[in-house]
């Protein structure tokens, strides 16, 4: 090797004085072997070589006699590298037993010579042998050990990535998933590795997709491919990053400024045909009270009449726009409520105010509202209290509890005598000016610049639609509080056996999800494509509940006979099951027309969860005597 030293130092372990002599003899004839010069120093024991080791520079190479006055056999070798792990160890024995030299072998000894059979130049070639085959097997342990530790970097490194991490083989057949990656899917390793994330058509597909999680929801994902080669073999690995949460925060605003548009023109609109109605219904209702014959009564009540209508046309206009396109009521957690607006108005909170939850009830009902509405609500409310505290330290108080009707805040309400669900928003801010109270809740009423002046008012509305009512408490420079109540459902929403509709072209798949749901008391019916299952939902509709549909990768889902069917019975629920990665196709229906998605693998306990809210009266009847 070109980096051999030109002097070795070599250590001798031999007890026996005839055989120290005869080592050192044949040292001294092959002193020089390759331009390297040998070092020697001698011990007559093993506890002497030790010493000799730890009291003096490192030696290179040992020469060792197996069978030593305080060592006997292989133990000597153990003893050995205990202290001497680098050093090249040369064994010198009497004893040519193949047994004792596979064992010395084993014993990570790099050159074997019996006592009698060598020579002076055989045994120098055996001491530089042995240290350099020592020296390569420092350098590949180096080596390796740098390997491993890389290896534990880039796993470390991927293990704590915030982005999900997928590696599949060629066929798009999955062998790793690190932990983000599981999050995100809501699976574990142990379920998805060997399943199929992409068909190989599809293999290499990057930009954005839709992932569907084991919960039944959607994820949407930005995806990026990169090929590597791994032991020799050709895999893919995808990284994913989730932005799913700022898809939906660019939902609300969206929605949120929809609204504010439609409501900006509704109401404009309505103002300026109000104005050319009320003249009109009060000329009619003036000449109707002056004296006129029969004929000319009937003309002014059929103006009236037509004045009337197209005061009901206005504000059915006003509900709609200001409804987004209808209602759409669900049982909602007022805990997930409060902590959805929160995620979306994270970035808007000044680092000067803080946010106390404390009220949220732990015992706060679920209640039955339009989900994207109650948003809307709270948004404004929370926008209204940062607004009022401004630059200043401040603090907005969230709460929500039950209360009943007897509370004082609903006294003179007329409310019925029910229960109700609470939420209140109050800040710290500089309070409602008393001249100003009396109209907050006008259109176009606004004491901010810029503002539209219909947020308040939009909340009003809102809280109207849905039998609720609003109490508003203020001092000026103390502070506001907004509650605002909603009647509670106190009975249960279905009063029948829950009927399933299943559709799949697979048998299997039919036979499978009927089981699972005949075995909680549902009654499932069967159709094997999209266009059958609309055929029997026409004929039994008002039994049906729910659909589950099978977006099969050879027979897709019909969109348009799924949404016909969502149409005829907008309180349907429909779940889809669909690969990992949603085709465009049903992710189009996603909120619309599907309620609730389920990846394939799935379990019977996927497919549970996924409808226990629906299947929760079927369970009741099955365990009931």
């Amino acid at each position: 090797m070109n980096d051999r030293p030109r002097r070795l130092r070599v250590l001798c372990i031999e007890d026996h004085p005839l055989d120290r002599e005869i080592l050192r003899r044949q040292l001294e004839q092959s002193h020089v072997v390759d331009d390297t010069k040998f070092d020697i120093h001698f011990a007559p024991t093993l506890g002497e070589a030790i010493m000799l080791m730890q009291s003096r520079d490192a030696f290179d190479v040992c020469i060792v006699d197996l069978y030593l006055p305080d060592s006997r056999g292989i133990e000597t070798l153990h003893a050995l590298r205990k202290f001497a792990q680098d050093v090249a160890i040369v064994v010198v024995t009497g004893d040519s037993d193949v047994a004792m030299l596979r064992q010395a072998i084993y014993a990570n000894v790099h050159s074997y010579l019996v006592k009698g059979e060598y020579s002076s130049g055989a045994i120098g070639r055996a001491i530089l042998a042995a240290w350099e085959r020592a020296q390569l097997e420092r350098r590949v342990a180096e080596a390796t050990e740098l390997v491993r530790q890389s290896q534990a970097q880039y796993r470390a490194l991927i293990e704590f990535l915030p982005d999900a991490v997928i590696m599949t083989n060629a066929d798009g057949r999955i062998l790793y998933l690190n932990p983000a990656a599981q999050e995100l899917l809501g699976r574990t390793s142990g379920e998805l590795v060997g399943e199929e994330l992409l068909s190989p058509r599809r293999v290499g597909i990057s930009g954005d997709i839709v992932i569907a999680r084991s919960d039944g929801h959607l994820r949407y994902v930005v995806l990026r491919t990169q090929y590597a080669v791994v032991d020799g073999k050709h895999v893919h690995l995808y990284f994913l990053h989730d932005v799913t949460e700022r898809r939906t925060l660019e939902t609300q605003l969206r929605a949120f400024q929809r609204s504010e548009l439609l409501g900006v023109l509704a109401s404009g609109i309505a103002h300026d045909l109000n104005n050319l109605l009320a003249p009109i219904m009060l000329g009619v209702q003036t000449l109707l009270r002056m004296p006129h014959d029969q004929r000319t009564g009937k003309v002014l009540s059929m103006i009236e009449q037509s004045a009337r209508r197209g005061a009901d046309l206005i504000k059915q206009m006003l509900s709609y726009a200001r409804s987004q396109d209808g209602q759409q009521h669900q049982p909602i957690a007022p805990a997930r409520l409060v902590a959805d607006v929160l995620r979306l108005h994270a970035s808007r909170i000044p680092a000067s105010i803080t946010v106390d939850t404390s009220g949220l009830a732990d015992d706060a009902p679920t209640f039955y509202a339009d989900y994207n509405q109650m948003i809307q609500i709270l948004l404004n409310l929370f926008a209204n209290a940062i607004d009022a505290i401004g630059d200043q330290e401040g603090k907005i108080r969230l709460a929500a509890y039950r209360t009943e009707s007897t509370d004082p805040r609903l006294v003179d309400k007329g409310i019925s005598d029910t229960s109700y669900l609470v939420f209140e928003v109050a800040d710290t801010g500089h309070g409602i000016p008393e001249e100003v109270r009396t109209r907050i809740f006008e259109p176009f009423f606004t004491t901010r610049q810029g503002a539209a002046g219909l947020g308040l008012y939009t909340v009003l509305a809102i809280v109207k639609r849905h039998r609720g009512t609003l109490h508003v408490e203020s001092s000026s420079g103390k502070g506001t509080c907004v509650s605002v109540f909603f009647p509670l459902e106190e009975t249960a929403q279905h009063a029948t056996k829950t009927t399933v509709l299943v559709v799949s072209p697979s048998t299997t798949v039919r036979n499978l999800v009927r089981t699972t749901l005949e075995d909680v008391g549902a009654k499932v019916l069967e159709a094997s494509t999209t266009a059958e299952a609309l055929t029997t939902f026409i004929k039994v509709s008002s039994e049906v509940d729910i659909i589950v549909a099978d977006d099969d990768e050879h027979i897709r889902i019909d969109t348009d006979k799924l949404s016909a069917i969502k149409q005829l019975k907008p309180n349907i629920h429909i779940v889809a099951l669909c690969p990992l990665i949603v085709d465009e196709h049903v992710v189009a229906l996603d909120g619309t027309v599907v309620d609730t998605f389920i990846p394939k693998p799935f379990t019977d306990r996927m497919i549970l969860d996924a409808l226990a809210p629906w299947l929760s009266r079927a369970n009741a009847q099955k365990s009931s005597p």
